[in-house]
């Protein structure tokens, strides 16, 4: 990934160092943009450093859904069954530059990054928790007590800094045209996520230990989001020229 940010700057500074570039006149349009893809809708504003470069930024928000599901779980040598909960939400501040190597292409590199929340999900329990006054739950090599609603919460949560590189076509500005689309695919790397479970007594969140989840569908749930350390960005966009 530094390789890819370390071309794209030498790109950018052999660009801005042209006899072209230099006559011309920076950040002279702004476009504004609307937005969908795997990042939920957004909206950004967009403005030209040279030809070769432009700059964008903006808000992206992944709207909440819901997940229900069951889990099993043993108390007293007795194994039982709960409903739960989840909401995914992601919501991000972006900035990112646009790279175009070509003089007329609007192929383009992008790098930059989106920052914001770094809790992705939440979840707990819908149905009560069978277990005796003062006992609890052993989850991932954490044992928690039920808070005063019978509720056991737990969270996922990522790097809320996330680095961005991609490639796309399109140009939000245009000298010939008010409106422009443009279209891209690239990574946000947001780290190795963390499943947590909040712990009343401890009044703190506490990482799950995979390897001590005793449920076999819980433990692979969180073997597979451990794993999903970058997340894949595809969205479309279409601009309107203000000036």
């Amino acid at each position: 990934m530094k390789r890819i940010f370390h071309l794209m700057g030498f790109v950018s500074a052999m660009l801005l160092a042209s006899p072209a570039v230099a006559q011309e006149k920076i950040l002279n349009h702004v476009s504004i943009g609307a937005e969908v893809g795997t990042t939920g809708w957004g909206f950004e504003l967009a403005s030209p450093i040279t030809h070769y470069v432009t700059l964008r930024t903006g808000f992206t928000t992944l709207p909440r859904f819901s997940i229900k599901t069951d889990v099993n779980y043993t108390t007293r040598g007795m194994e039982k069954n709960v409903d739960i909960k989840g909401r995914v939400h992601m919501s991000d501040y972006k900035v990112l530059a646009d790279i175009y190597p070509f003089t007329h292409s609007s192929f383009h590199l992008t790098g930059g990054f989106y920052a914001g929340l770094s809790d992705l999900g939440t979840a707990h329990n819908t149905s009560r928790l069978e277990v005796e006054e003062g006992d609890g739950l052993e989850i991932g090599g954490v044992f928690v007590h039920p808070d005063a609603e019978n509720a056991v919460s737990l969270r996922l949560r990522t790097k809320s800094f996330k680095p961005y590189v991609g490639l796309g076509f399109g140009r939000p500005i245009s000298s010939k045209h008010k409106v422009g689309v443009a279209f891209d695919l690239g990574v946000m790397f947001w780290g190795k996520p963390k499943v947590q479970v909040y712990s009343p007594d401890d009044d703190a969140w506490i990482r799950v230990n995979k390897a001590d989840v005793e449920d076999k569908d819980f433990r692979d749930v969180v073997d597979k989001l451990e794993k999903f350390t970058v997340y894949p960005v595809l969205n479309f966009r279409i601009y309107y020229n203000i000036f």
